[in-house]
């Protein structure tokens, strides 16, 4: 039958974790996600409370706050990077750009975030130059959801740094939004990306999927599960889906827009 192959392909790795006392670790698969096809309509746009963050610009003062040049060469320039938080936990931290005033901190993340009106959102800005970092500005900006019409924020602090910090609706992905565990006699989903069609379709981590286009799980190899999941995205993926010991119930997704946070950790499909 089908779930033999499961059986034999699991049976050696399952013997030798049994035999070492560990449990079993099974793989898990990703649903494929990538970049909105061109032209698309990205339905459902992203939540209210979701922001999509990223340094536009940011300029550093010609000297630091006492006046002094940056290094011991008069005309040394700072090597400066930056850190993000939200109410008081870094979300990211940019690379150090060597010897500029006109940072851009090309590999920057740039990532969605849940915030609301409550939020607080404190961005330090540090010179890398000499044996410890030396803090160029550190600034609070508050209610930063009344920003997003305008998309941006800029900035400017005392000591004559400013920065401008793009503050955008969520940017979104393409896919299902759900990743599951190959089973040796079951397929369970691992994880749901929220803002996706799997997360408003209601799947949850823990759920078990029973029923594939119609076909049982039982009647299945791994290998079609995946090709199942993966040929049938685009046009509809049907599933029945147990949660717990409930009946199972019927669910029908198709890709569409995602938009993972950066918690959520979702990388592109190779």
């Amino acid at each position: 039958s089908g779930m033999s192959k499961w059986g034999k392909s699991f049976a050696g790795v399952l013997l030798g974790l049994v035999a070492m006392g560990c449990a079993a670790i099974y793989p898990e698969v990703s649903t494929p996600i990538g970049q909105p096809p061109s032209g698309s309509t990205l339905k459902p746009e992203p939540p209210d409370d979701y922001v999509h963050l990223y340094f536009k610009s940011a300029r550093m003062p010609a000297r630091t706050r006492d006046g002094r040049a940056w290094g011991k060469d008069k005309d040394s320039l700072p090597s400066p990077y930056a850190i993000v938080y939200i109410d008081g936990t870094e979300i990211w931290r940019t690379e150090v750009e060597s010897n500029t005033l006109e940072p851009t901190w090309p590999n920057q993340k740039k990532e969605n975030y849940r915030v609301d009106a409550k939020t607080r959102l404190k961005v330090e800005i540090w010179d890398d130059h000499g044996l410890f970092p030396h803090p160029i500005c550190q600034k609070e900006i508050k209610k930063i959801t009344s920003y997003m019409d305008l998309g941006e924020v800029e900035v400017d602090s005392s000591g004559g740094a400013n920065f401008l910090l793009a503050i955008e609706p969520a940017h979104a992905m393409w896919g299902l939004g759900f990743y599951y565990e190959l089973r040796t006699t079951s397929v369970m989903i691992s994880r749901v990306i929220a803002a996706s069609p799997a997360g408003w379709a209601g799947l949850k981590p823990g759920d078990y999927i029973v029923e594939i286009m119609g076909k049982p799980i039982s009647q299945l190899d791994s290998g079609q599960v995946q090709s199942a999941i993966r040929v049938n995205a685009a046009s509809g993926l049907t599933m029945k889906v147990r949660t717990g010991d409930s009946a199972p119930r019927q669910v029908e997704i198709k890709e569409a827009a995602v938009y993972p946070l950066a918690e959520e950790k979702v990388r592109l499909a190779e």
